[in-house]
């Protein structure tokens, strides 16, 4: 059987094509093209999804705050034009499915949904997968199955505050996780501080100098894994979850952001539990969101 998925971006549009064991058959990638209006994006959408051999169901991740019923994006503070367009039905009218056969999902629950499958998550009955990229998302499964609530807003763990007075987010809001530990966030952080020295904002450079040495690089990293840290300790609070998986282009650099992360745990929950609290890279870099969309069209 061939699974297609679709993962939308701001930037771009990655989509792919697995079978039921989710190995990889196929994946393809466009630039969004926002500026050319949500009608483009969505014929670019179809036009992957056929090339890929969707032919009954197709699964579809996009950021921001789903409306299930009504198929659409109700709110994405990094993907403004496509907030209330009915994404679902468009999808399904240009590939002459029925709507149900578009399954819409936020796209860090289908990250989510990917690394559980056959990434970082395989084998974990309960887990939170948590994305660094332009905004910091999550998808949270729990005893197997993808929890989205039933408002869809679970797992929002880049719209936790964690400072009341801190900057304002693209949300509405002040100090959310976003502000502080997102690839965003940091690049802003590290240019406000100069660093790394060589190049300030160039994230993968900061990466390095953490790794090779005791200096203010890494003091940095420390202090945004802090940040990071300190929402997932509300989590482990509520849920008692016990292991994150962290991906997105700056979960490459989670293993310099794992002493903050523990740091920030520390500060935000209690208990011995966080002896057994395990922070993992995920496995499956970009291509996770389309195959957690995939095992949508899977599983429903």
């Amino acid at each position: 059987m061939r699974l297609v998925g679709i993962d939308l971006g701001g930037t771009g549009i990655k989509a792919g094509a697995c079978d039921e064991t989710g190995r990889i058959l196929e994946h393809k990638s466009i630039p969004t093209g926002l500026v050319d209006g949500p009608d483009a994006v969505l014929d670019r959408m179809a036009q992957l999804a056929r090339e890929l051999g969707a032919t009954t169901r197709v699964g579809v991740g996009s950021p921001g705050l789903i409306d299930h019923a009504g198929g659409r994006v109700l709110e994405s503070p990094n993907l403004l034009a496509m907030q209330g367009v009915p994404m679902r039905r468009e999808i399904a009218k240009r590939l002459g499915f029925a709507e149900k056969d578009v399954i819409l999902e936020n796209d860090a629950n289908c990250a989510g949904f990917g690394e559980h499958w056959c990434g970082a998550g395989v084998g974990e009955s309960d887990m939170l997968m948590i994305t660094l990229g332009t905004g910091v998302g999550g998808g949270l499964v729990l005893k197997g199955a993808m929890y989205g609530g039933p408002g869809g807003m679970a797992g929002e763990i880049g719209h936790v505050c964690i400072d009341p007075d801190g900057p304002p987010c693209g949300c509405g809001r002040n100090g959310c996780v976003e502000q502080f530990a997102s690839a965003t966030a940091a690049t802003k952080r590290a240019t406000a501080a100069g660093l790394p020295r060589e190049k300030p904002g160039d994230l993968a450079l900061l990466s390095k100098l953490a790794r090779a040495s005791d200096g203010p690089e890494r003091k940095l990293m420390h202090d945004i894994g802090r940040d990071l840290g300190r929402g997932l300790g509300m989590v482990v609070c509520l849920l008692d979850l016990r292991v994150f998986v962290i991906g997105g282009g700056f979960g490459a650099a989670t293993d310099v952001l794992e002493e903050g992360i523990r740091a920030g745990l520390r500060d935000r929950s209690y208990g011995d539990r966080l002896q057994s609290v395990r922070i993992l890279p995920a496995k499956l870099g970009s291509d996770a969101g389309w195959i957690g969309a995939a095992r949508l069209a899977l599983v429903g």
